[in-house]
C-alpha cells in the first residue's frame, strides 16, 4: 500500500457477479486474519468478515445504493473509546488492499441492513457494526441512487480549509515538505464527502482535530490517520502518533497527534 494506491482507490457501486475465488481470495483472507490480529492507534481491535449474500431469510441488503453485490467484508468492534476510530483505521487499510490487488470497494456506513450483516457476523451485545464494503470486480452501471450519491463523492474541500499553520487562522503552505502526505488525506473518502479532519501543523508536531459530529465522521478520522501514516512512511517521514493533553480547540474536538522523530 502506498500512495499511488491511495489515489487510485475510488468508490464502486456496481458490481459484475464473478465471485472472488483462488488466490485472490485467499490473499484477501489472509489479511483479514492479519488485520484481525492488530490493533489499531488507540490499541482497540476489529473484527472483520468475509460474507455472501445468499438470499432468502439471510439476504445482507443496500437499499437500492449497490447494484449486483454479492460478496462483502463488515467490520464489529467493541463499544470502547476511540473503538470507532481505529475501525476506521483498520478498515481503510482492508479497502488499500483490496484496491491494491484489484478488487473494488466502497464504505457503507448508513446504507446497509444491519440486523441482515449483524446475524450474518454474530454480532454480540458488546459490539456495533458501524461499517461493511462489498467487495469483487467492478460492473456495468449504477444504480440510480448510487448515481447520485457518485455525483458528489469526487468533490474535495480546498487545502485551505484542511490544513492549518500552528493554528487555525493560518494556512499551511501548499510547498510544505508533507505536501504529499496530506494530499493523501485530503483524498481519503468520507461520509457524505464531509471530510471532518483538521490538521494543525506545530514544528515536527501534526494535530488532528475533528469538524465532525456524527458517529460516522469517528470512522472519517480512522481512515485519514491511516492515510497519513501510510503516505508518511512512503516519504520517508519517521514518527508516531500520541494523544497530547494540552492540546484543545473549542470549536474542534481534537483527537491525537503524530510526532516526528
Amino acid at each position: 500500500m502506498n500512495i499511488a494506491c491511495i489515489m487510485k482507490r475510488k468508490s464502486v457501486r456496481s458490481y459484475s457477479e464473478k465471485p472472488v475465488t483462488g488466490e485472490m481470495l485467499e490473499k484477501l483472507a489472509a489479511y483479514l486474519d492479519e488485520m484481525n490480529h492488530s490493533e489499531g492507534v488507540f490499541g482497540n481491535k476489529v473484527r472483520l468478515q468475509y460474507l455472501e449474500n445468499k438470499g432468502g431469510n439471510e439476504k445482507l441488503g443496500t437499499y437500492g445504493v449497490i447494484k449486483g453485490a454479492r460478496f462483502f467484508v463488515a467490520a464489529a468492534c467493541k463499544k470502547a473509546a476511540y473503538s470507532l476510530e481505529d475501525t476506521g483505521y483498520l478498515f481503510e487499510k482492508m479497502i488499500l488492499f483490496a484496491t491494491d490487488i484489484g478488487l473494488a470497494t466502497v464504505i457503507l456506513g448508513g446504507t446497509f441492513g444491519r440486523s441482515g450483516f449483524a446475524r450474518a457476523m454474530g454480532l454480540t451485545e458488546d459490539e456495533v457494526l458501524p461499517v461493511v464494503t462489498p467487495v469483487g470486480y467492478a460492473g456495468d452501471g449504477k444504480s440510480l441512487l448510487g448515481r447520485l450519491i457518485k455525483s458528489n463523492a469526487g468533490n474535495r474541500k480546498p487545502w485551505a480549509e484542511l490544513f492549518f499553520d500552528s493554528d487555525f487562522n493560518t494556512p499551511l503552505a501548499e510547498n510544505d515538505e508533507f505536501a504529499e502526505v496530506l494530499e493523501a488525506v485530503r483524498q481519503a473518502p468520507s461520509a457524505i464527502n464531509g471530510q471532518p479532519w483538521r490538521i494543525v501543523k506545530e514544528g515536527t508536531e501534526f494535530h488532528f482535530y475533528s469538524a465532525g459530529q456524527t458517529e460516522m465522521s469517528r470512522i472519517d478520522m480512522g481512515i485519514a490517520l491511516c492515510h497519513f501514516e501510510i503516505a508518511a512512511k512512503e516519504k520517508g517521514f519517521t514518527g508516531c502518533f500520541q494523544v497530547l493533553d494540552q492540546k484543545r480547540d473549542n470549536n474542534r474536538k481534537y483527537l491525537v497527534s503524530w510526532v516526528r522523530r
